[in-house]
């Protein structure tokens, strides 16, 4: 629930932009005592390669359940390409490609038996489309393998096959690097900037913050069903949030970097130091430096979780909510958790 006092950010849709293939309003879902989803509002725009983001837990997977029509909402609706679900479930999900946890499929069959079969239960496919869409996800060479010795990354490959095998217009990736190793990880966010980059419009869930940079142009973060912020990925993570700092001394170097910024805004990773130094980056190295270091390294700390960035946001929140409304930005947003004013 929204903590008292505190209003929803403002709505960054797709006014003068382009047309929505996604909305949600007001959409709710309760389970008993737990509310799942509470009043999320958000747009996803012809184009966007869209990140739904939020920790494990969030109500990211009931989000999709309810777009998809395999729950029914408490209260509010989605709609896909103006069909609104439920109620138009079925011309929804013609515009609608993509997976749900992960891709299943049978084990004996070739990937190209697969795509033709389970292709088959939702309209005709042609063998032309089906080499077409093996080749967008680079599994022309084992099209006639058989898919219980494929990795799984190559089954979230083909996964992804399956749901462009009609051309839709909006592609639902529920976690699709979920459980991969660096290199399928790699492979499948390398293709879903190839989707994108074709105008391909993909709504994908995920609770790496880094992935969804690298990947998205447009996200939405969600904590306890309910919208914490929506907008351009660009405004997501502040410039110079936190940097790794490599030197010939390190304790050396956590003592300055203490005296600087405090306890608290530094740890030690990997043999590195991660400083939250803010804009104040120059006068860290300055001060290491005038120290007697000497500076191998400076890096910035890209691959902080989301996990990491929620308990900071959850920290702050908490500390402020009785006397200040929740950010209205992912811009303001930045600034709370870092404690820097515009």
């Amino acid at each position: 629930m929204t903590p008292t006092g505190a209003t929803r950010p403002a709505q960054q849709g797709c006014a003068g932009r382009a047309a929505p293939v996604l909305t949600t309003r007001g959409l709710t879902k309760q389970f008993g005592g737990l509310r799942a989803v509470d009043g999320l509002d958000m747009e996803v725009c012809k184009g966007d390669v869209f990140g739904f983001l939020g920790p494990n837990g969030a109500g990211k997977t009931t989000v999709i359940r309810l777009v998809l029509g395999l729950i029914h909402p408490t209260a509010g609706h989605a709609e896909v390409c103006g069909h609104r679900v439920p109620g138009r479930r079925k011309e929804a999900l013609r515009h609608v490609g993509g997976f749900v946890d992960d891709p299943t499929f049978y084990p004996l069959m070739s990937a190209r038996r697969n795509l033709r079969l389970l292709g088959s239960m939702t309209g005709p496919v042609s063998e032309g489309r089906i080499d077409e869409v093996l080749e967008i996800v680079g599994l022309s060479d084992r099209s006639d393998s058989r898919v219980g010795g494929f990795s799984h990354g190559m089954k979230q490959r083909l996964g992804i096959a399956q749901a462009l095998l009609h051309a839709p217009e909006l592609i639902v990736l529920d976690e699709p690097t979920s459980g991969l190793d660096p290199r399928g990880m790699k492979d499948v966010r390398e293709l879903v900037r190839d989707l994108g980059r074709g105008g391909t419009t993909v709504f994908l869930s995920s609770h790496l913050l880094h992935e969804v940079e690298q990947v998205c142009n447009r996200a939405i973060i969600i904590d306890r069903g309910h919208v914490v912020v929506q907008g351009p990925v660009s405004e997501l993570r502040p410039k110079g949030l936190a940097v790794k700092v490599m030197t010939d001394d390190q304790d050396k170097a956590a003592e300055t970097a203490r005296s600087l910024f405090g306890t608290a805004m530094v740890a030690k990773d990997d043999g590195y130091l991660v400083v939250k130094a803010g804009d104040d980056v120059p006068e860290l190295v300055r001060r290491l430096v005038a120290d007697d270091l000497s500076v191998r390294s400076v890096v910035p700390a890209t691959d902080q979780g989301l996990e990491d960035f929620f308990l900071e946001l959850t920290a702050s929140d908490e500390t402020q909510a009785r006397s200040t409304a929740r950010p209205k930005s992912l811009a303001g947003l930045a600034r709370r958790v870092t404690g820097r004013r515009s």
